[in-house]
């Protein structure tokens, strides 16, 4: 008789996406991290970075001697920043000359 595949429809969270979730829910500890997902705090530090590396803005204070990590809101860019080069403004068509200091 053949072996049959167990086929799973629904994927198992990762312990990024878990670290993720529990960083946009608020301020959390890095050992509160470590206990949640049974894993070392040098493990959990490096998920806070693999997230970081993600490209979210992580942000972290010092609350009760221990720090604490958040999701900061994403800030939006300003006008001038926004512009990529050549983007914005034409540049004109009229030929540049050196003038010579008097």
């Amino acid at each position: 008789m053949p072996k049959s595949k167990k086929e799973t429809t629904e994927k198992q969270p990762t312990k990024k996406s878990i670290v993720l979730e529990m960083l946009r829910e608020g301020s959390v500890s890095v050992a509160a991290i470590a206990e949640k997902l049974s894993i070392s705090k040098q493990a959990a530090y490096s998920l806070i970075g693999d997230v970081k590396r993600g490209g979210v803005v992580v942000v972290g204070a010092l609350k009760d001697g221990a720090m604490h990590y958040s999701v900061d809101a994403p800030k939006k860019p300003k006008a001038k920043a926004a512009r990529a080069f050549g983007k914005g403004a034409a540049v004109s068509d009229a030929p540049s000359f050196q003038t010579e200091a008097n």
